[in-house]
């Protein structure tokens, strides 16, 4: 048994719906509803059937859909509700008082209402902002269009569908479209959220007067997936209607920096934030020489996966570790935005006896409870078991004088004395073929190469030509070079980091870097400079910033980190060490 609710704050007036789902043996029943009349009228239910066949197995499930209009305002329980033989978790639904809504919408037919909420009294900079929009309407609308919100100095990310329910205003009846939006600052200070505007048309009075609908039927087209999509919307017996456009008010939000006891190396404002791993296998044995993979999740309630780090996992004596590029993901819940990021590193010991995994650290800001936390995993001690061979550490192979060929005559010699002399003359005629078959391909490079010359010669500059009369990423990437250049020169952060993520976007047109910090992780040179920027951008605003030491670190271009750097000199030893030794003994 599951119920939810469409919404957990509702003004006084609004009706809001309650789903109820149930599967297996309980589904066949109906749900008694009784208690829920001591604070909400129910005004209505409807109910669906789903079956579902995965692999060879049925599973049925009936969900009801509860609309439900409170008594009163203040927090109000939804009790547990009795389906067959089970019950479902009670829940908790706010109604607010409509005194602001009303003095808004007075008695216009249509007029639009936004607010902005982060789950705390504070908002700071790239903290997930939840921008709502509302439309009130109580006459037919022949069509519509919102107008997205586009703030300076923010990111703005839709989330999820519209949202449709009705309310009453002043005795008035009002359906209610919602929308709401995911809304990242990206420096502090004063953040505006311009006024959104909606466009459409109303039906004449005439139409309205005319048409055989009626209230109960219009309020059910509403009630669709997207009301604008219905037919109802296509006009009336050729009706022009009225064309009209509303505003909603412009908010202004104060933005606070990051907080000056914030330690963390990267900056992640998060509502919650949890670090887990998993195994290839549940309960692995570690053996010498053979990978072992692990997954780790880092999941971040109000952060997009571009804002998560990329997790630096420590070097551990005794044992080779090869981590992989992560895989991103965003979801919501309408509400919401959960950023995902699963990366995947193999453990290949190379010596046996005990070893211990380092623990993983993850520091970030609590915006809830205002304070610096962190997910960790613990350290793992592991029992590493000797090679299946026996051994404690991988084996080359023994060095020797015999040839591939040799071998292959000891395999012929063991054959039966009536065909060791084919076996020898075949070997012969192996070798010559051989050496044919090299001469072939080195005189195919050599003709390529040659014809490869000719046409470079002849045919260099009208390529070239063309070429410049193409808008050519290289000559993009110039242009933003010098932008950067001239921005570092004016000492313009702003500037500065606009020109350095654009050019960015060049290097890495598949997964371009959301801010700089994404940035700073792929770097293999100049990432303290650009983490040093964005601290500038993202700070208080007491220090200034000097802009060489940035343009000197990275004038020579965009180098990237390689897959598996380390701290090193010596780098990373191969993920399987006796294939290329073998290859060197036989080179």
């Amino acid at each position: 048994m599951q119920a939810t609710l469409d919404r957990s704050t509702v003004y006084d007036g609004e009706t809001v719906t309650l789903m109820i789902e149930a599967t297996g043996k309980d589904e066949s029943g109906e749900p008694d509803l009784s208690p829920l009349s001591k604070d909400f009228a129910v005004l209505g239910t409807s109910t669906s059937q789903r079956i579902q066949i995965i692999n060879g197995r049925r599973s049925d499930s009936r969900q009801w859909q509860v609309e439900l209009e409170p008594k009163k305002t203040g927090s109000l329980d939804i009790p547990a509700l009795s389906v067959g033989r089970s019950k479902t978790k009670p829940l908790a639904l706010k109604v607010m008082e409509q005194s602001a809504v009303s003095a808004v919408a007075g008695d216009r037919p249509v007029f639009m209402r936004t607010e902005a909420s982060t789950g705390s009294m504070d908002v700071y900079v790239q903290q997930q902002i939840l921008y709502v929009v509302r439309l009130y309407y109580r006459v037919p609308l022949l069509e519509g269009d919102f107008q997205d919100p586009q703030p300076d100095d923010a990111v703005v990310e839709r989330l999820g569908e519209d949202r449709h329910f009705k309310t009453t205003i002043k005795g008035k009846d009002y359906q209610v479209v919602e929308r709401h939006y995911a809304i990242f600052p990206e420096k502090s200070g004063d953040l505006l959220l311009p006024a959104i505007t909606f466009t459409g048309r109303t039906a004449s009075i005439s139409s309205r007067r005319s048409s055989p609908m009626s209230s109960d039927l219009l309020i059910k087209r509403f009630f669709g997936r997207n009301p604008f999509d219905d037919p109802f919307f296509g006009g009336m017996a050729g009706d022009p209607g009225k064309r009209f456009r509303v505003r909603s008010e412009a908010l202004t939000l104060e933005v606070k920096p990051r907080p000056a006891s914030y330690t963390g190396k990267f900056w992640l404002p998060s509502q919650a934030l949890t670090l887990q791993d998993s195994w290839q296998d549940p309960s692995p044995e570690f053996h010498v020489g053979e990978p072992v993979t692990r997954t780790v999740t880092l999941k971040a309630k109000g952060l997009e996966s571009s804002q998560l780090p990329v997790i630096d996992f420590p070097s551990v004596q005794g044992v080779r570790v090869y981590p992989e590029q992560p895989v991103s993901e965003n979801l919501t819940d309408g509400d919401w935005i959960f950023g995902v990021s699963k990366q995947t590193v193999a453990y290949v010991p190379s010596t046996a006896g005990k070893i211990t995994l380092p623990a993983v650290r993850i520091d970030w800001w609590d915006t809830a409870k205002h304070q610096q936390r962190s997910a960790q995993l613990p350290a793992r001690e592991i029992a590493v078991l000797p090679a299946a061979g026996g051994t404690s550490t991988p084996q080359s192979p023994p060095a020797s004088d015999t040839t591939p060929d040799t071998a292959v005559h000891d395999t012929g010699s063991a054959l039966p004395a009536g065909i060791q002399g084919w076996w020898k003359q075949w070997m012969g005629y192996r070798n010559i073929l051989l050496a044919a078959v090299a001469v072939l391909v080195l005189l195919v490079v050599i003709v390529w190469w040659r014809n490869q010359r000719h046409f470079t010669r002849n045919h260099g500059s009208a390529v070239a030509g063309a070429q410049g009369r193409q808008q050519h990423p290289r000559t993009r990437s110039r242009e933003l070079r010098a932008a950067l250049k001239a921005a570092c020169e004016a000492n313009n952060p702003h500037v500065a980091a606009k020109a350095l993520l654009e050019w960015a976007a060049l290097e890495w047109p598949e997964q371009p870097p959301r801010n700089l910090g994404a940035l700073a992780q792929r770097l293999a040179s100049g990432s303290e400079e650009v983490r040093r920027l964005d601290n500038i951008l993202y700070g208080d605003g007491a220090e200034a910033w000097q802009g060489e030491a940035l343009w000197n670190a990275l004038k020579t271009g965009l180098s990237p980190r390689q897959k598996h750097e380390t701290k090193g000199s010596e780098g990373l030893a191969p993920l399987y060490p006796e294939v290329q030794r073998a290859g060197e003994h036989s080179s």
